[in-house]
């Protein structure tokens, strides 16, 4: 169904960035700082966030625009990402830093989800709700999967900015495919 495909096309390419950035956000935070403490400091930063943010996402995303809000969380989010691989590139990203965009990054990622989910069955019709489901968990499986080996040749080869870089983009192209999204608001 074409509503689905558009939603299906944004959700995989939001996905395919994530699957990236988690092996050259450990690469980056343990270049600036040698310790496994940092590292966990800014991974907490982000699931503190995004737990304590997932009951407002999801009581938001059943009274607004799940489009709208998706659409919000993801230009959040390229923007964060965008900051990220700037500051990467330029030699001024600190701890503090990774901290502050990983608590934005996760609150972001609390809205995105649970409006995700819920737009799901306003795309397909009842009787196709079970196979786009499974669609949309085996694609970002299977990126899952290979995400962290694409993601080590990227880092090795091209460093770690890039990686954050190609994440931004993910989002823009998300943003692109779900503003192409004709979906009505909740009741």
């Amino acid at each position: 169904e074409q509503p689905f495909r558009v939603l299906w096309l944004g959700r995989v390419a939001s996905a395919v960035g994530d699957a990236l950035v988690p092996v050259a956000l450990a690469f980056a935070v343990i270049s600036i700082h040698r310790s496994g403490t940092a590292l966990g400091g800014v991974l907490a930063a982000f699931t503190i966030s995004r737990v304590v943010f997932t009951l407002a996402g999801g009581v938001i995303a059943d009274r607004l625009s799940r489009r709208t809000i998706m659409l919000g969380t993801d230009i959040v989010r390229a923007a964060v990402e965008t900051f990220t691989a700037a500051m990467l590139f330029t030699g001024h990203m600190t701890i503090l830093l990774f901290v502050v965009t990983g608590a934005i990054f996760g609150m972001a990622s609390a809205f995105f989800g649970p409006a995700s989910d819920g737009l799901v069955p306003q795309t397909v019709s009842p009787e196709n709700l079970q196979p786009a489901n499974a669609l949309l968990g085996m694609s970002r499986n299977t990126l899952n999967v290979f995400g962290p080996a694409v993601s080590g040749v990227l880092v090795t080869t091209l460093g770690t900015g890039y990686v954050f870089s190609i994440d931004a983009a993910s989002f823009v192209a998300s943003a692109f495919f779900l503003w192409r999204l004709k979906v009505d608001a909740p009741a």
